[in-house]
């Protein structure tokens, strides 16, 4: 997934969940929309370097969306909780998944109470695909959620319900940054979330997760990493 050209700006306070001020390097302060309900914790951090995309809706509050910080230990993290899902689809449908190799790809598809990510489909065999963002590292391990989420709760029961009725079912990790490893459940944050998991996946759900590469021109599925339940 290639990134639009971005605008290099330094990160100086959050306004809220959703905005972010800047100070464009160009010259000027702005404020700029934050796509993501996360705290961002050690992805965010004031007087750090960030990158932005122009808002193609000129009428729009915020003129620019924060898409990439630089990380205090080198290296980036992309912001955008929905690109975990474009990054998904983009490799599901051209085959970069092993795990996921099927024929048909529905997105946003709802079942129960909630809406689920993706269904995918071969003939009679079906999967049904939960994807999160993950932007927290540490120590090599990338966790989630960093904030609690009584929502990716139930999206994480749905899934054993679709198990119970003879659907294969798979909780999906992508941590858009390079540093981390292998991937676990930020029970810190959301103990309930992590005792969900465990739970959900000793009934016959799923857990994948994947790093990726990033730059500031593109961003990319980089390899599938371990889960530590």
């Amino acid at each position: 997934m290639r990134f639009p050209e971005l605008i290099p700006a330094v990160f100086i306070k959050r306004g809220n969940r959703f905005t972010a001020g800047v100070k464009l390097e160009s010259g000027g302060f702005t404020t700029a929309y934050v796509p993501t309900t996360g705290r961002l914790t050690g992805a965010l951090h004031p007087g750090g370097r960030v990158w932005l995309s122009a808002a193609k809706n000129l009428a729009r509050r915020t003129a620019y969306n924060l898409v990439l910080t630089e990380l205090e230990n080198g290296g980036y993290c992309s912001v955008n909780a929905v690109m975990a899902n474009y990054l998904f689809n983009e490799h599901t449908s051209s085959g970069r998944l092993g795990a996921f190799q099927y024929e048909v790809i529905d997105k946003e598809v709802t079942i129960g109470r909630s809406r689920l990510d993706f269904r995918l489909s071969t003939g009679k065999e079906t999967c049904w695909v939960e994807v999160k963002s993950v932007t927290f590292a540490q120590n090599g391990m990338g966790k989630f959620p960093d904030a609690p989420t009584a929502r990716g709760r139930r999206h994480m029961e749905e899934l054993v319900t679709l198990v119970a009725q003879g659907d294969r079912a798979s909780a999906v990790f992508i941590v858009q940054r390079e540093d981390a490893h292998t991937f676990g459940p930020f029970d810190a944050i959301d103990p309930e979330f992590g005792s969900v998991l465990r739970t959900i996946y000793k009934q016959g759900v799923e857990v994948h997760a994947y790093r990726c590469d990033v730059t500031t021109s593109k961003i990319e599925i980089a390899e599938e990493i371990p889960v530590e339940l």
